[in-house]
């Protein structure tokens, strides 16, 4: 087995939950693993065939940068050098860029993956308040053509993201499978959707990227009192969430919609277990994790036509589709779905069946088994 290091921006919660150490022991059965990650303190765990690194991350977005360049500057090469890594893997072709520049001048014989899990070029801006978002627009494409250029292969989560990354360089070798999602998490889950409302659950980050506020104005349409809205994940733009109680309040909705936060992985799945539809309205994805949550609880699932969704929601067969940035599409759909819930449970049903006779932790395993192999 090769050694390989994953370099993520990602922010773990520490300790790891059951999910997370056993995407890790997966990943350990196929490669000789060591992760550098950031998370809510500063740790190191030892695996049974690796080691995860996890760095402090801060809520000053500056400091974490000058961790980033630290990291790429000193320890990353540490970490090469020691444990004689064979491969590089970077989550996304944008934050990876100084790292990249380091192995390349530094450790020239390493093969190294670029993955790509959403919009690299404009989910930080639709997410966060920036300044100048043309420049940092601008900015990102420059690291990601540079990164994706000197990357030996690049694993896309979705088709989306792999035409994103065909539309930078025509002639880079993709792979394709989507994120980790364990469904033996989520497909023995206790089921009661009888509920006294219809109850629409919208999970994910409260962003104008993920456009929760297109479900409040389908609501306002309906003029139905028995729909409620249970927001559900964490709240990192604070103008848009200003927006979006604005908004609540001037449709009088104030006792049709419930905010909830970022949950643990238990609450998560009791949502699941009694909602009665999921809607994820985003202009902009790779392939959502809660998408495959959601279809392997055989709850019913209502999202845009935006690229990459198609690949496991196909309307009126695995979930239900409406025209992006449509508000009218959306309330007839939901008002569809309300209509003819029957229906809409026998597509559950087909989606579940869909998604775990084809999509599965070990099937995520030998794919990357296959790119380390090969790479």
């Amino acid at each position: 087995m090769k050694n390989v290091l994953f370099i993520a921006p990602t922010t773990y919660k520490l300790p790891l939950d059951d999910n997370m150490q056993k995407k890790f022991e997966f990943l350990s059965q196929v490669c000789k693993l060591n992760v550098v990650a950031f998370a809510n303190e500063k740790k190191e765990i030892k695996l049974e065939n690796g080691d995860l690194y996890f760095y402090k991350k801060t809520s000053n977005r500056f400091i974490n940068y000058f961790k980033i360049i630290f990291l790429s500057l000193f320890s990353i090469s540490k970490i090469i050098k020691r444990k004689k890594i064979e491969v590089v893997s970077f989550q996304d072709p944008v934050s990876s860029f100084l790292s990249m520049f380091i192995i390349k001048m530094r450790h020239k014989n390493i093969k190294v993956i670029v993955e790509t899990h959403g919009d690299f070029i404009e989910t930080l801006g639709l997410e966060k308040n920036l300044i100048f978002p043309r420049i940092y627009r601008k900015l990102f494409i420059k690291l990601a053509s540079y990164t994706i250029k000197n990357a030996d292969i690049i694993r896309a989560v979705s088709s989306s993201t792999e035409a994103q990354v065909q539309k930078m360089n025509k002639t880079k070798k993709i792979v394709r499978f989507p994120a980790w999602v364990d469904f033996d998490d989520f497909k023995d889950i206790e089921i009661n959707r009888v509920n006294t409302t219809f109850q629409i659950l919208f999970i994910g980050s409260v962003t104008d990227r993920k456009k929760p506020h297109l479900i409040i104005e389908a609501m306002k349409l309906l003029k139905k009192e028995n729909i409620e809205l249970l927001i559900v994940g964490p709240m990192p733009n604070a103008k848009y969430l200003s927006f979006l109680k604005n908004l609540i309040s001037d449709h009088g909705l104030e006792a049709n919609v419930k905010f909830f936060g970022e949950v643990d992985r238990k609450e998560v799945k009791s949502f699941y277990s009694k909602i009665n539809l999921m809607i994820l309205p985003s202009v902009s994805e790779g392939l959502a994790r809660v998408i495959f949550e959601s279809q392997a609880t055989a709850c019913p699932v209502l999202v845009t036509d935006a690229p990459g969704m198609g690949d496991i929601v196909i309307d009126g067969q695995t979930g239900y589709v409406f025209e992006s940035n449509n508000v009218e599409s959306l309330a007839k759909k939901i008002q569809y779905i309300e209509e003819n819930y029957d229906e809409a449970m026998h597509v559950g049903r087909n989606a579940k069946d869909f998604i775990l006779n084809n999509y599965s932790a070990e099937n995520f395993k030998f794919s990357f088994k296959k790119i380390f192999d090969t790479v």
